[in-house]
């Protein structure tokens, strides 16, 4: 096993040189510290990851809570994570999965205590939500992905511009009866999105064709089926669908094709994420574009500069733009 005396000797510095070189002190030049990295390269050095974390105070370690049950019916969470993954790891950290057991007593603060992590991600918490405020009230740096409330802390889309840019897309090709597959009305993201598509409505003067007792909570494909088929036995067929997941609206479609509709021909349907998928349907799906890997970039280097501080721990939220990706799924309006 080499070690950091014979490093030291090989490139002609103080052993307490060669451990500030390798641990990245500023006092140290870079052209020293250039010279030890090459020695301890050649050597094929290996540092001891607890023995750094002890000097530099943290673990290169960034804890992610992505809940499998919930997360994995999200695609859009799924490509975030891959995102935030491949961006973090290029920094030098390591990603730890958080578990929430409530019969061993492990949380999500607890775990992130026992593994010394520098910051955490929220990508999915399900229903742990008392659990994930304790974890946003530690000192810990944490950034929470489409939050359930209003938040410092969050990055989220601008769901409420994007649901109207969707509806004017429908309206400005021709389309008056514009029905609307919802998400959860359990939370502040899906109500904008609601609030949205109804003050379209109402400043267009037009009716709302929606499900008004119905809350969406996964976002799937079986949810915009079931939506879709409710919405046509409550309202007969409408001219245009505006759905707040792209699986959604697939479920949506495949109803309508297998009740004998086409689309866009007789009815013109619009999603939301532009996952993967929309490109693989026939037709190929218009949709709003969430770019995720934008998303996990920009969750990276929000936590990053968190950690070193040059970011507050406390922030405002980061709402990202987004736009409409014209395709095959929405045509005008047949006079």
């Amino acid at each position: 096993m080499v070690t950091i005396d014979e490093i030291a000797k090989l490139s002609k510095v103080s052993t307490s040189t060669v451990s500030k070189a390798l641990n990245g002190y500023a006092e140290i030049s870079e052209k020293t510290r250039k010279r030890v990295m090459e020695v301890a390269d050649s050597l094929g050095y290996m540092p001891n990851a607890t023995a750094q974390s002890l000097v530099r105070k943290r673990s290169n370690t960034v804890g992610v809570v992505y809940e499998v049950e919930y997360g994995l019916k999200n695609l859009f969470f799924s490509g975030v994570l891959e995102s935030f993954r491949k961006n973090i790891e290029l920094k030098g950290f390591d990603i730890l999965l958080l578990s929430h057991n409530t019969d061993s007593g492990l949380d999500y603060l607890r775990h992130c205590n026992s593994k010394n992590v520098d910051a955490v991600l929220v990508v999915s918490g399900g229903d742990n939500q008392e659990a994930i405020s304790k974890l946003r009230s530690s000192s810990l740096a944490v950034i929470t992905l489409d939050p359930t409330v209003k938040a410092p802390n969050s990055i989220y889309s601008d769901s409420y511009n994007s649901i109207k840019r969707s509806c004017r897309y429908l309206y400005e090709l021709g389309h008056k009866k514009i029905a609307f597959i919802n998400g959860s009305y359990t939370n502040f993201i899906g109500n904008d999105r609601l609030k949205a598509y109804l003050d379209f409505m109402k400043e267009k003067g037009l009716d709302p064709i929606y499900l008004k007792d119905h809350s969406n909570e996964s976002y799937s494909y079986e949810e915009g089926y079931q939506n879709m088929k409710r919405i046509f036995e409550t309202y007969g067929l409408p001219e245009a669908v505006c759905s707040v997941s792209d699986l959604m609206a697939v479920g949506a479609i495949n109803y309508l094709h297998t009740h004998g509709f086409k689309v866009p021909e007789d009815v013109s349907v619009i999603g939301f994420d532009d996952l993967q998928v929309c490109e693989i349907l026939t037709p190929k799906m218009t949709t709003v574009r969430q770019n995720y890997e934008a998303f996990g970039k920009l969750a990276c280097d929000t936590l990053l500069g968190m950690i070193d501080g040059t970011i507050g721990r406390v922030i405002d939220p980061i709402i990202v733009d987004t736009e409409i990706i014209v395709r095959d799924s929405c045509r005008k309006h047949k006079s």
